[in-house]
């Protein structure tokens, strides 16, 4: 159900980006109507729509990130008039109080693509932290895996090399236990042939 929400909003609220900020949300979620500066400090806001997205659209709004402080809020709610089409902020006729009030709100914009930005970097820091933890594992486990095969390889190749030096020494006994004597007829019996 539609509805018009006329919303005076106390604090700091005033040369801090706010009423751009208030411009976004309200574009964001389809109201229309306008935001301004009172001449108290407060800031005058009339929009119109979903009575659930002006529920979110306050509490969107109803923020404490330097440099603005929202203090109260004052809502009256009343029959929408339909008369908006978009919404828009209503800005200073001083040229220069709104200069100012640009250069504020550029501020605010800018302050939030640092912290974006810095948030960007360090999720991307701990991507790469994961990535390269990950790598070093599989690197880890790849040496463990070569290094259980080489030494497969050379337990595999010693044993055979055991077994040949077994069947060596085998053959030199044997060579040995051959006495001097029979050495001596076996070659005399082959020189009498």
């Amino acid at each position: 159900m539609d509805k018009q929400a006329d919303i005076i909003i106390h604090g700091r609220v005033q040369k801090a980006g706010f009423r751009d900020f208030i411009d976004e949300m309200a574009f964001n979620l389809a109201l229309n109507g306008y935001v301004k500066k009172l001449d108290d400090g407060t800031v005058h806001v009339i929009c119109e729509g979903e009575e659930t997205k002006i529920k979110e659209f306050v509490e969107k709004i109803n923020i404490n990130q330097y440099p603005i402080r929202v203090e109260k809020i004052d809502i009256k709610y009343k029959s929408p008039t339909h008369k908006f089409k978009t919404f828009e902020i209503i800005r200073d006729e001083d040229i220069s109080t709104a200069t100012y009030d640009r250069m504020d709100a550029a501020a605010r914009y800018m302050r939030e693509m640092n912290t974006n930005l810095s948030q960007k970097i360090v999720g991307l820091g701990d991507i790469l932290g994961q990535k390269i933890d990950q790598s070093r594992i599989e690197i880890t486990s790849e040496i463990h895996s070569q290094r259980d095969d080489l030494k497969a390889h050379f337990d595999e190749r010693l044993t055979k090399m055991e077994s040949e030096l077994i069947e060596i020494k085998t053959r030199v006994d044997t060579i040995q236990y051959i006495s001097p004597s029979k050495i001596s007829s076996k070659t005399e019996g082959q020189k009498a042939k």
